[in-house]
């Protein structure tokens, strides 16, 4: 098939899923080109962008077999270009009132051709089909090594309470390790080096695959919410900042037994983009047969 990827841009956890996806369904033999909504088109907005968007994808649309579009910014002007070839993946729940309004708007359009990433956003929008993220195991591997000495290494990747984690796991004698900085390529050394990984995103979160990252390397610690993917990864939980602190004192005094078979646990689950790719190839062929 013929796919064609379209995203707002280049950055973030949406656009590693996007080229992760785009990978594996070019080892499945299909040809996937990607273009971005700001990067390539031009457009800084969904309104400026809209009506050229429109007559983009009625073109386009005639030259793929499919358009899959990401983000309720890209899909809703194809919807209204009367694309019938069009595939959606949603990452999270809107946090604004318009955004909440397109995005509605769009998966009651697409029906089972809108794909969702969390159990929460499928009870949120269940005549969407649930498709979660996943990890290259191939890429995220266990390389932890020797511990030097006995200060205990925690590891924030996110800007999300930040400031908050570093006060909290300082005082308690942590070594603080931020990604800020790191390339996504050099992730894995990143989980390799700390002993506790700590990620407390809100509650809007889509998926948050940075869990899945510090369990397939194998972090003795990962600590999460039961917010996106978190509701059902075997990790330590908090519901915020208070508890957090508890839960460090508990590590840093020898209470708390570490993380085993994470790694295990995320492939036998399903949770590869290797998966993904061949679950989402089962929604492009019903569209195709169409």
């Amino acid at each position: 098939m013929r796919i064609l990827m379209v995203e707002k841009t280049r950055v973030g956890g949406v656009h590693v899923h996007v080229s992760s996806v785009a990978k594996e369904l070019r080892k499945l033999g299909h040809e996937v080109n990607i273009i971005t909504r700001v990067e390539d088109l031009g457009f800084s907005s969904f309104v400026d962008s809209y009506s050229a968007m429109k007559k983009f994808f009625a073109k386009k649309a005639q030259q793929y077999d499919i358009i899959h579009a990401h983000d309720w910014s890209i899909v809703y002007p194809a919807i209204r270009a009367g694309v019938g070839n069009l595939v959606a993946t949603f990452h999270g729940l809107p946090t604004t009132f318009i955004a909440k309004y397109f995005q509605d708007t769009a998966i009651r359009a697409l029906g089972s051709r809108a794909v969702v990433i969390s159990p929460r956003m499928l009870i949120t929008y269940p005549s969407a089909t649930y498709v979660p993220n996943g990890i290259d195991p191939n890429i995220f591997l266990p390389n932890r090594p020797g511990k030097q000495d006995e200060v205990l290494v925690l590891g924030v990747a996110q800007k999300y309470y930040r400031r908050e984690i570093t006060r909290v796991a300082t005082d308690l004698g942590f070594r603080v390790h931020t990604a800020e900085g790191i390339p996504y390529s050099r992730m894995p050394e990143f989980y390799n080096s700390v002993d506790v990984f700590v990620s407390i995103p809100p509650r809007t979160t889509g998926f948050n695959m940075v869990w899945l990252e510090a369990m397939a390397c194998e972090v003795p610690y990962i600590i999460g919410m039961n917010v996106g993917i978190g509701e059902i990864l075997p990790i330590y939980k908090v519901n915020g900042i208070k508890e957090l602190k508890t839960l460090l004192t508990t590590i840093k005094e020898g209470n708390l037994p570490p993380l085993k078979g994470s790694r295990k646990w995320v492939i036998e689950n399903g949770f590869t983009w290797a998966e993904h790719a061949r679950q989402i190839v089962r929604i492009y062929s019903e569209v195709v047969e169409l």
